[in-house]
């Protein structure tokens, strides 16, 4: 194999994985810690915009990295991203596989929908209620 297509092979898993554990990392220290509480419906935007800033970071220097680096330390680094996603993976998986169902019962159905009722005027109360 040719050096240039030999670092082009390595550099590949090397720039992939850098830029997508970067966005896991960014992910979730966005949502944990820079997300403030009560943000409703735009929390996960915001926490994945964090990630998003943090894998352009990541592309970034492993670009950098994978144009600098000689050929030998470039395919430690392609084994060390693709153990690192791996790992990523594995503890993605455990984290799924540990949550509980949302329904505790076993039942698909839908709780009875809540009413709510105003309340009538006393009896004994002079007049409808109405101010005149």
């Amino acid at each position: 194999m040719s050096r240039p297509l030999a670092r082009f092979g390595l550099s590949l898993p090397v720039i992939l994985a850098a830029a997508l554990l970067a966005f896991a990392l960014g992910t979730y220290l966005g949502g944990r810690f820079l997300v403030p509480p009560g943000q409703g419906l735009a929390a996960p935007a915001e926490a994945m915009g964090y990630g998003l800033l943090a894998a352009l970071v990541g592309l970034a220097i492993s670009v950098f990295a994978a144009i600098r680096l000689p050929l030998k330390a470039l395919g430690v680094c392609a084994l060390a991203g693709i153990m690192g996603l791996a790992g990523l993976a594995a503890f993605v998986a455990i984290k799924l596989m540990a949550t509980e169902p949302a329904d505790q019962d076993g039942t698909d159905e839908l709780p009875p929908p809540r009413t709510t009722t105003v309340p009538e005027a006393a009896p004994d109360a002079p007049g409808d209620g109405r101010r005149q």
